[in-house]
């Protein structure tokens, strides 16, 4: 299997695991989305925002465009609105991935920010964001049972991807 391969796949499922969350969000109340849970992020919502800036700010950067300036800001009570970006977001990361080049993944990229600055390959980075977004699902997946919720609650795992 190519890197370009690899990388296409991985985008696709990170499309994939983002709209299942999404999906078995819309099902519950909007007020559980708010609703204080002892995680890295004090609701899903802002779980999800987080979620959706730093994918946001990857791929801005992997697809070389501007992130001066980039509003890393948190909105409260736009949960629907959220959502709804966070898997445009991730259609806009997964048609990226469908286009770019083997070559331009193996480009490197260097990032220059306050808060790290490293040198890597275009799919490392590729891989930081979707693994970024694997780990924050769990997070999310765990607000939900700290808040009641075990009732269908969505496997979002690589291999359950691969086997739909």
């Amino acid at each position: 299997m190519s890197l370009q391969t690899l990388i296409q796949q991985y985008a696709s499922f990170n499309l994939w695991a983002n709209q299942k969350i999404v999906h078995r969000l819309q099902q519950e109340s909007e007020e559980l989305w708010y609703m204080e849970t002892p995680s890295s992020f004090p609701s899903i919502d802002f779980t999800l925002q987080h979620i959706l800036r730093t994918e946001r700010f990857w791929y801005l950067f992997i697809s070389d465009q501007s992130i001066e300036g980039f509003d890393w800001s948190v909105k409260d009570y736009l949960g629907e609105q959220i959502q709804q970006e966070l898997l445009q977001q991730s259609s806009l990361l997964k048609e990226y991935a469908l286009q770019v080049s083997e070559q331009d993944l193996g480009a490197m990229l260097e990032l220059n920010m306050p808060w790290s600055k490293n040198k890597k390959a275009r799919w490392e980075y590729f891989l930081h964001v979707i693994n970024h977004g694997t780990y924050h699902r769990g997070q999310l997946i765990t607000q939900l049972r700290m808040l009641g919720i075990t009732e269908n609650i969505p496997a979002t795992d690589y291999n359950f991807y691969r086997s739909e």
